[in-house]
């Protein structure tokens, strides 16, 4: 083998490495990311079921209790509003359904990534 054959060889490995390792690095990214949103959608659909379940907060402030078992960097907010069911605006009087919202904030990424989710509550 000459020094020019060996040169080359080592150029196309080291083309070949390079986009390998980026490729890896990307795939690590995408699978990061896939696992944290759905670790998210699982815990705003599990505390919507819970909130579902539960009975109808009549007393201000109209609290609902948040699930156990938040993984670490997680972390549910939960908000609710008044609804006058005849015109769907928001009331300042509890005619009897309330828009529950959840919001699931994973605060491994800068900025923290959020998902909500709404429904209603009779």
């Amino acid at each position: 083998m000459t020094l020019a054959e060996v040169l080359a060889a080592l150029a196309v490995f080291s083309v070949v490495s390079v986009t390998m390792v980026s490729a890896l690095g990307t795939n690590f990214k995408v699978l990061a990311t896939a696992d944290r949103r759905s670790t998210a959608e699982s815990l705003v659909k599990t505390q919507m079921e819970a909130i579902n379940n539960s009975s109808y907060d009549s007393t201000p402030p109209y609290t609902y209790t948040k699930i156990s078992n938040i993984p670490v960097g997680y972390d549910i907010n939960i908000t609710v509003a008044l609804i006058n069911p005849e015109t769907g605006a928001v009331s300042a009087v509890d005619l009897g359904v309330q828009k529950v919202t959840v919001a699931v904030t994973c605060q491994q990424r800068t900025p923290p990534e959020v998902l909500v989710m709404e429904s209603y509550k009779r």
